[in-house]
């Protein structure tokens, strides 16, 4: 784990960003063991494991935006038991005993996607958990720095919203509504040979009450879980645009938090109405006319949340824990995205002083955390792989090693660059945008712990 450091970014002072410069280290904390850099570019290093016939990072790094595609339509394992709770008749038309087949093998292959995607939050809860026990230490140490602590509980802010999303909206989702979608598929295909009473009486259980508790339980968790989202997105809302003046990053703030009150009322709302419905859907069949929508709308919060509100980023990143800098880099990042807007043929000129230089395109690439994604270029280049050096398996890559290969391999390292801005650029710039402004929502909400008198005193003193 990184050590924790804040970082002072500031926007580029032309229109083109290629003009951007490194700027000179802040003084060191009093006690020396934090270090306060206005950086804007640092080195970078990450180990990769083979493994079959490619390579994986030693240790996660990253909070993932991993959210499968496949768990947006749980809500639709719900109806999976339709023509059997419809036609819960002995015996039943060979139609509904297709359809029955049809639903209780849909609701099946929905636990794959369930337990995939857990297995996936499980890695990013790991890392949180890393992070906050880090977190907690730093605050300990730094207890009398007014300004780290606000910091620090700024970071931990963040960390409990991300750490409450992968348990409930995704563990959470996964086991209770996977364990749904086990037992109405189980029940649905009972309900086949319902000529035997035992097994008709196991199936309406299943493909019952039992099987769709689970999911009005989660239901009610989830809503409430999502009304404190909504709440938290209208505080940082009331906190930035005090502060804020209107402009461009006001704009962009008052975009997310429109999208992520949406996300949290689709997912809150579709999600306890879903479980109300499904209970009803035991016994009455217009239970799956309420169901309907509530499916459309799991699908839409699914793809709000993949697309336009869930990020990926560094666990305890460098990031600006100050209001000025962080508008300043969400300035830049509103800058790149232009570029970007033109296309990226056109963007490179704009991003980078010299779009032929491997080293600009280098720092580039680590300054906008693309490094992991370039990586994934360069480890299909086999030679290459050779030239930096391997051991036992594991190849480390370092940002400033890169800069040292041999002349004839920088070529290849120049159009990887190139293509890895131009393809991996677009979507890595939008996640550092909703993480920018997720950590100003909390820093502006955040209330400052002001020091006792003692305190105080003792800062009055070492300034003197």
């Amino acid at each position: 784990m990184e050590s924790l450091t804040t970082s002072i970014l500031h926007s580029p002072s032309t229109p083109s960003l290629a003009n951007r410069t490194t700027s000179q280290k802040a003084p060191a904390l009093s006690d020396g063991t934090l270090n306060l850099t206005t950086s804007n570019t640092r080195s970078e290093s990450l180990t990769f494991v083979r493994k079959n016939d490619g390579y994986t990072l030693q240790k996660e790094y990253k909070l993932r935006n991993s959210l499968l595609m496949g768990v947006g339509f749980l809500e639709l394992a719900n109806a999976g038991d339709f023509a059997a709770n419809v036609w819960n008749q002995v015996p039943a038309p060979k139609y509904a005993l297709v359809l029955m087949a049809l639903g209780g093998t849909l609701a099946l292959g929905f636990v794959y996607f369930a337990v995939k995607d857990a297995r996936l939050s499980w890695q990013n809860i790991k890392g949180l958990r890393e992070e906050y026990r880090y977190l907690k230490e730093q605050k300990e140490l730094h207890n009398k720095n007014v300004e780290m602590v606000h910091t620090l509980n700024t970071l931990l802010a963040i960390n409990f919203r991300e750490t409450g999303t992968e348990v409930i909206d995704r563990i959470g989702m996964d086991s209770v509504m996977g364990f749904g979608a086990f037992l109405v598929g189980v029940g649905t295909y009972m309900a086949i040979d319902g000529i035997n009473h035992k097994v008709w009486l196991a199936s309406n259980l299943l493909s019952g009450y039992i099987g769709n508790a689970p999911c009005a339980l989660y239901g009610l968790a989830n809503m409430i879980w999502s009304a404190y989202i909504w709440i938290r997105a209208h505080r940082h809302s009331i906190a930035v645009t005090k502060e804020l003046e209107a402009g461009r990053v006001e704009r962009m703030f008052s975009n997310r938090i429109a999208t992520v009150q949406l996300h949290a009322a689709l997912n809150g709302i579709a999600g306890a109405v879903a479980g109300a419905a499904s209970l009803v859907t035991a016994t009455m069949w217009w239970g799956y006319v309420v169901l309907a929508p509530c499916i459309i709308s799991s699908i839409i919060a699914n793809y709000l949340w993949r697309c336009r509100v869930g990020y990926t980023h560094i666990f305890v990143r460098q990031i600006p824990m100050d209001r000025m800098p962080l508008v300043e880099e969400l300035e830049h990042i509103a800058s790149v995205q232009q570029a970007f807007g033109k296309g990226p043929r056109a963007a490179l000129p704009q991003l980078v002083s010299n779009p032929e230089s491997f080293s600009c395109l280098l720092e580039f690439i680590t300054r906008n955390e693309l490094f992991e994604n370039f990586c994934t270029y360069v480890l299909k280049d086999a030679e290459l792989v050779v030239a930096i050096g391997s051991s036992n398996d594991t190849v480390t890559i370092d940002s400033n090693g890169l800069l040292g290969v041999d002349e004839r391999l920088t070529s290849r390292l120049l159009e990887m660059a190139k293509a890895c801005i131009k393809e991996m650029g677009p979507t890595c710039i939008s996640y550092r945008e909703r993480y920018h402004l997720e950590a100003l929502g909390c820093y502006m909400s955040v209330s400052v712990v002001k020091p006792t008198s003692e305190e105080a005193s003792e800062k009055t003193e070492e300034a003197v």
